[in-house]
Formats: structure tokens, sequence, C-alpha cells
């Protein structure tokens, strides 16, 4: 397994794009007041069953966006872990496309450890063929964690009849005094965004491209070129979505 230590000093900032082909680790520190925007993509090979795990610890007002992709892999097995200290702000999302028999299995907790710590946790799954989602996001506010704000969603689209998607959203809140909720939907590609594009001349399976690309894509990043460029490979090599 490839073991990768990423470390931000106090008050400086990082944006690194990091594409993993295997199994991997990786351990992301923030010290006080550092800023950081990373990126990886899972593009595996179709036959490999791969394991990922990160580990993130966020300094005081230090400033994560972390973004994952899931696109490649037969089974994927997905672990994460953020803690938050005082002050600080994640934005975590996360994106994966499956296809044929591929299988995602996740488990994220994403822990504030600080008081008025914030995070927004953005996951978006699509599956076709006969892939499967596997999916628990908890959201722990510990004792010491007064004023956080967190929020979690996850949103899924079905591309066939045979794919499935579980999502377990969890919340646990040990304090008072804090904003915090989650949710997850699912829903099959729509037939009212379908009508819109075919009455516009758009064929029938690049309207549905064309959807999925902008419900995978729903964020902002600065190293959107790359995510993008390979999630739209993915969605080219579709046969009948």
């Amino acid at each position: 397994m490839k073991v990768e230590r990423i470390r931000v000093a106090k008050g400086s900032g990082r944006t690194i794009v990091l594409e993993s082909t295997s199994s991997a680790s990786y351990s992301i520190s923030l010290a006080g007041g550092a800023k950081a925007e990373i990126v990886i993509v899972n593009s595996a090979p179709a036959d490999a069953d791969v394991g990922m795990k990160l580990e993130a610890t966020i300094g005081k007002n230090a400033e994560l966006k972390l973004i994952g992709c899931t696109l490649g892999g037969r089974e994927t097995k997905s672990e994460v872990r953020i803690a938050q200290k005082a002050g600080s702000r994640c934005e975590h999302f996360e994106v994966a496309l499956l296809t044929g028999a591929q299988r995602l299995i996740a488990h994220t907790k994403h822990m504030h450890c600080g008081p008025k710590s914030f995070s927004r946790s953005s996951f978006r799954y699509a599956a076709a063929g006969s892939s499967r989602v596997d999916m628990r996001g908890n959201v722990e506010i510990g004792q010491n964690a007064d004023g956080a704000d967190a929020h979690f969603v996850a949103k899924s689209l079905l591309l066939s009849r045979e794919a499935v998607v579980k999502v377990v959203p969890m919340l646990s809140v040990k304090t008072g005094n804090v904003s915090a909720g989650h949710g997850a939907a699912m829903a099959p590609v729509s037939a009212d965004e379908m009508f819109y594009l075919e009455s516009r001349g758009i064929e029938r399976n690049e309207g549905r491209r064309m959807i999925l690309s902008g419900f995978l894509l729903d964020f902002e990043t600065t190293r959107m070129g790359a995510i993008r460029e390979a999630v739209e490979r993915k969605i080219g090599e579709l046969d009948g979505i």
C-alpha cells in the first residue's frame, strides 16, 4: 500500500492533485491557520480491489477543501477520518461513478473537536449496471465543540434497475448551542430534465450524459479541469445510459 503524508505549515497554503491506481493511505495535517485544497482521484484498473484510507487533522483556524473521486477499481473500500480543532473549516466532497459490477464500500467519520468549527460534507454517487454503493457517514460534535456548525448530505443517481445505493447518515451531538443536520436522497434521471433537453434537439443518450456530468460535478475547485476530464472520460465509456 502506498503511504503519503501531507503536512501544511502554520499560515501557509498548498494545492495538491493526487491520482491513485492502487491501494493507498493518506495522512493530512494542517497546522494553525494553514489552508489546503487536496484532490484524490481513484483511477485503479477495472480488475483491481483497492483500499483507500485517509486521516486528516485540521488545526486551529485552518481550512481544508478535500475532494475524493472514485472511478476505478473492481471493489473499493474507503475509510476517511477527519478531526477539526477550534475555528477550523472543512469542505469535504466525494464523487463516485460506478459501472458494470463495481462496488464501493465507504465509511466516513467527521469529528468536531473544538469550538466554532465548521464543516460541509457533500457526497454524490451515480451507479449504472449492477454496481453497488454501501456508504455510512458519521458526523460527531464533541463535548468541547460549542458553537460548531456541521451539515452532511448525500445524493444518489440510479442509472439502471439493477444498481443499488445504500447511504446511512449518522449524527452525534454531545454539546448544546450547535447547528447540525444531515440528509440523503436518491432518484433516477429526471424525466422533466430529459424532456427539456430533448425539446431542444439534444439526443437522449447525450442528454443523460449531460445530466450525469452536472450532477457529479456540482461543486467548486481550482482543480476542476483535472476532475472534469477524468469524470467525463468515464461517462463517455457508458453505453446506453
